[in-house]
């Protein structure tokens, strides 16, 4: 029976490390959201002051525009990408977290990005294709999750 309780105190240890990963890296989609707000909001505000300042809108004025906007673009581009990698990455920690949880609870005990994935993948094609141009979908994970170490016997 000992050896039952070990094994599921290290299944719990597991569990543990698995959230606090799975939490780090929540973390970080939620700065990197909060981040790329911030950089909408400046480039709305750049745009708007460049346009509107002075009497007249000067051909400079319209290239200021288009390089703040395509600045911008690229910015939020690569942002959303790197949601959509850190993304994958919890899918992956969750189905770890889940199959080790039904072991020990009989249940699963995550779910949001997951769920978040199919609702996505069920999108309007539409929409689909503005979410790829925008870099917040894509249906196949773009990043591989390296396999896990095997222990080495010494």
């Amino acid at each position: 029976m000992s050896g039952n309780t070990s094994e599921h105190d290290k299944t719990l240890e597991v569990i543990e490390l698995r959230m606090k990963e799975y939490d780090s890296l929540r973390s970080e989609v939620v700065q990197r959201i909060g981040a790329r707000q911030q950089l909408a909001g400046y480039a709305g505000a750049a745009t708007a002051i460049a346009a509107t300042l002075g009497s007249g809108l000067g051909l400079w004025r319209i290239l200021v525009v288009g390089l703040v906007l395509f600045i911008a673009y690229l910015y939020l581009r690569d942002s959303n990408d790197g949601i959509q990698r850190l993304g994958t990455h919890l899918r992956a920690i969750e189905n770890d977290v889940n199959d080790l949880a039904r072991s020990v609870y009989g249940r699963d005990v995550l779910s949001w990005e997951s769920g978040r994935q199919v609702q996505r993948n069920g999108e309007k094609k539409l929409w689909k294709a503005i979410g790829r141009f925008g870099g917040w979908h894509h249906d196949d994970p773009r990043v591989r999750m390296p396999a896990p170490r095997e222990e080495s016997e010494d």
